[in-house]
């Protein structure tokens, strides 16, 4: 490893060892500096709330909260109000209900309050834990190796289950990706649609009406927030899993891990898988919809090619382990890790960059070979699959539409044929999918709100015609 990513990797386990050290000052009487309250509650949806009471010899000039949350690298500060004096009380609410300030409920806040005079006095008190619960329920929970579940109401057999489904996505992917499984993850269970929109981030009004999210992962803070009603529940949270276990494997890399292999391994590890993303493939075969992976960086624009995406990663990194196996695709992530770009990476590991791996992909399902034109221009929507009416999953007996076959999407630089000795398997056996939506990505994975867009859009086009 480089010596600018050892340093990266260094740099935050020193400030978490100081963190979490207890440092000689450290008590809750030290120098002329005291506490004598202090406590922290819930506010859901709002945030939680510090308060401390103290009293010093000195006028007391600041006090701040140090936070570690959940698995994040890196601490967090803020500062306490308070009137400055010998004897004071402060409070700060920690929001958590914007964008940019956003935590997951389910998250273990580990914090300390760091007081400082006017005599250059200061005191660290005791690290404390609190979970930030949803504050509208009575949280329970189950553990068991590293995975904690939170849930409420009398479901712990659905909690159990779920747990069950962790534990086997872990013990699968973590060797595969070369990922740390004894980290701490933990899940926050809801019962029902209505009580989980209100824990998702901040969205739009139109998003939050017309989408169906039944899992959210949180790789930083290592959360999974899961619908666990859902007919797809176990599929649901192995696939939030692995992306947590991507993340691990990857934390290091220069760049946001690329959706047609971010996707594709959450897919891989899923452990109920779907069938709707095989039959986007299908039809993006035949009607040559097939989108470049140099351009699957991120999801594309259109629900038709959101869905699309999906098809094609689960399908490219399935031929990828079947074709090579599963420790070159640890080799693969263990490369992206130390700092290599997608394309280095492959040629290290694979001996070929991106745009032949989709030349070779292309072969090994019988899909025409992409010709890109000098000019991007992306052929007008078509139909594609009918649905069901007032269904968000498709369903086996709904038919295809039937449409002209459009033109080539020119978004790509031409793919070299593959040499004949070197050519990819096609998946084997059933569609990994998730019909609903779900959110995966360097921060708050958002993919699966794509997903749903897409199955929206082809079934207000279908109810249309």
């Amino acid at each position: 490893m480089r010596l600018a990513y050892l340093f990266r990797l260094l740099v935050p386990l020193a400030l978490l060892f100081l963190f979490v050290s207890v440092p000689p000052w450290a008590s809750a009487q030290g120098g002329g500096i005291s506490v004598t309250s202090s406590s922290v509650v819930s506010e859901f949806p709002k945030g939680f709330r510090f308060q401390v009471e103290a009293t010093s010899n000195q006028p007391i000039q600041s006090i701040t909260v140090q936070m570690m949350i959940g698995s994040r690298s890196i601490p967090s500060y803020n500062y306490v109000e308070f009137e400055k004096g010998t004897n004071v009380k402060g409070e700060l609410l920690q929001r958590t209900d914007t964008v940019e300030r956003y935590i997951p409920p389910g998250t273990l806040i580990t914090y300390f309050f760091r007081i400082e005079d006017a005599a250059g006095q200061r005191l660290d008190t005791q690290p404390q834990a609190f979970v930030y619960h949803d504050s509208r329920f009575q949280w329970n929970e189950i553990s068991k190796e590293a995975v904690t579940i939170s849930y409420y109401g009398p479901v712990k057999t659905r909690a159990e289950l779920l747990l069950g489904a962790t534990l086997e996505t872990l013990n699968r992917m973590g060797p595969l990706l070369g990922a740390d499984t004894k980290e701490p993850i933990r899940i926050t269970m809801y019962n029902n649609q209505r009580d989980m929109l209100e824990a998702l981030p901040p969205r739009s009004v139109t998003i939050q009406r017309e989408l169906i999210t039944e899992g959210q992962a949180f790789s930083p803070e290592g959360i999974i927030l899961v619908l666990g009603s859902g007919n797809l529940a176990k599929g649901t949270v192995s696939h939030e899993v692995t992306h947590i276990l991507v993340h691990r494997a990857t934390e290091n890399a220069r760049q946001a891990i690329p959706v047609w292999l971010n996707e594709g391994l959450a897919e891989y590890g899923n452990i109920d898988p779907g069938f709707s993303y095989d039959r986007a493939l299908e039809f993006a075969i035949a009607n040559n919809r097939l989108l470049p992976i140099i351009f699957l960086t991120s999801m594309p624009g259109t629900p038709e090619d959101v869905i699309i995406a999906y098809g094609e990663a689960q399908s490219i990194v399935r031929a990828m382990i079947d074709s090579f196996g599963e420790d070159k695709m640890r080799d693969l992530m263990a490369a992206i890790n130390e700092g290599r770009s997608m394309d280095a990476a492959l040629i290290a590991v694979y001996g070929f960059d991106r745009r032949e791996l989709d030349a070779r992909w292309r072969v090994a399902i019988g899909a025409p070979p992409y010709v890109p034109s000098e000019e991007r221009v992306r052929p007008t929507p078509i139909p594609q699959i009918t649905l069901l009416p007032y269904s968000l999953t498709p369903q086996p007996q709904a038919e295809a539409v039937t449409t002209p076959t459009p033109e080539p999407t020119a978004t790509s630089v031409a793919s070299p044929t593959p040499p004949p000795q070197a050519t990819l398997t096609p998946a084997k056996g059933g569609a990994c999918s998730l019909p609903y939506p779900q959110q995966g990505g360097p921060a708050v994975d958002i993919s699966f709100l794509a997903l749903v867009v897409g199955l929206l859009g082809l079934s207000v086009r279908v109810r249309k015609k």
